[in-house]
């Protein structure tokens, strides 16, 4: 505490992180727990030479991550507060106990998830789609755009795995969707964004999917090379303007592609510039290609704010869908 201008030591006491974690607890494993839980910890004015002096009791603790926070940002100097002292006729002259909920703390414990959700957020959902020639013919059985009736190929079983996690946290969980397609030609024009479907936006996982199945009736011709350029910057337009709005959407992308992006050290420049707006971007690699070039790609560089890419190849959990969705949206919380 401060005294005459100086910090002046209240008193001591030793413990475990365990023992303290376990104040928490409605039921205790030893009395002596269940008497610090009670009455706090016993402070000594000099460990060497106990004399007990008051009690420390813990209102609140936890264990947090605090890796990524940002120390320099923390304030060296907290307004003083008043001690809040109880009269104990136990303890020696003078005796007190400290209540540490009622003190200044340097940080907030980090929200959770499921805090900026309960809090209004909500989560807007874009779909990219590979159309690169390299994905093979889809009236060829076997091909990655087989258009099978009776199974879904893997770019229609990312769409049903992912989609079906995000759906909860969209505007009444209606999964109201973009979806774009990428690396292919009509009438002779390479298009590296174009609409899938007659609607700007669509509801739902089978929404996704009739949009998606719609592009094969179009007169399109396979193409590239792969470029992820313009439905990254269209996601990103999208997010600033929901954060000029100050609307609480956070945008999501699902990119699906069978191979590397043409210029990977060019589209992660722009992700790190893109990563100062509300957009996590997931990149679903589909096939058997060497994907060692996607995973440099959203690994995030030093110079950018925050990280907002992830990486997965479906054929890792090809006999989980669950397991796709999961480890594609891992990194979300964090990101938002």
């Amino acid at each position: 505490h401060r005294k005459m201008a100086q910090d002046v030591l209240l008193g001591e006491c030793e413990t475990t992180l365990r023992v303290i974690l376990n104040t928490q607890r409605d039921t205790h494993p030893t009395n002596t727990e269940e008497e610090i839980s009670r009455h706090g910890f016993p402070l000594q004015r000099n460990m060497s030479k106990p004399k007990p002096v008051g009690r420390l009791q813990i209102r609140l603790a936890q264990v947090m991550d605090t890796t990524s926070m940002d120390q320099n940002s923390v304030d060296p100097s907290f307004p003083s507060v008043d001690d809040t002292i109880q009269q104990e006729e136990e303890y020696s002259s003078d005796p007190y106990t400290i209540n540490i909920g009622a003190l200044p703390t340097p940080m907030a414990a980090p929200a959770t998830f499921q805090d900026y959700i309960d809090s209004g957020w909500e989560l807007e959902f874009n779909v990219a789609i590979d159309f690169t020639s390299s994905n093979g013919d889809p009236r060829i059985p076997g091909t990655l755009h087989d258009q099978n009736p009776i199974t879904l190929n893997d770019y229609e079983e990312t769409m049903v795995s992912i989609g079906n996690a995000v759906s909860p946290y969209t505007h009444a969980g209606s999964l109201g969707t973009r979806v774009w397609g990428f690396g292919c030609k009509f009438d002779g024009a390479l298009r590296h964004i174009f609409q899938c479907g007659p609607d700007s936006q669509v509801f739902g996982v089978d929404g996704i999917l009739r949009a998606y199945k719609s592009v094969f009736e179009s007169d399109l011709t396979m193409s590239g090379p792969t470029s992820f350029d313009q439905v990254i910057q269209a996601a990103a337009v999208q997010a600033q303007r929901m954060q000029q709005t100050k609307l609480l959407r956070y945008s999501v992308l699902l990119v699906m592609t069978d191979g590397i992006c043409q210029d990977v050290a060019d589209t992660k420049r722009k992700l790190a510039v893109y990563s100062t707006v509300p957009l996590s971007i997931l990149f679903v690699g589909v096939g058997r290609a060497d994907f060692g070039a996607m995973h440099d790609l959203v690994s995030n560089p030093s110079s950018a704010p925050r990280a907002n890419a992830t990486f997965v190849e479906f054929r890792q959990h090809q006999h989980d869908p669950t397991s796709l969705g999961r480890s594609a949206l891992q990194n979300l919380p964090g990101q938002l």
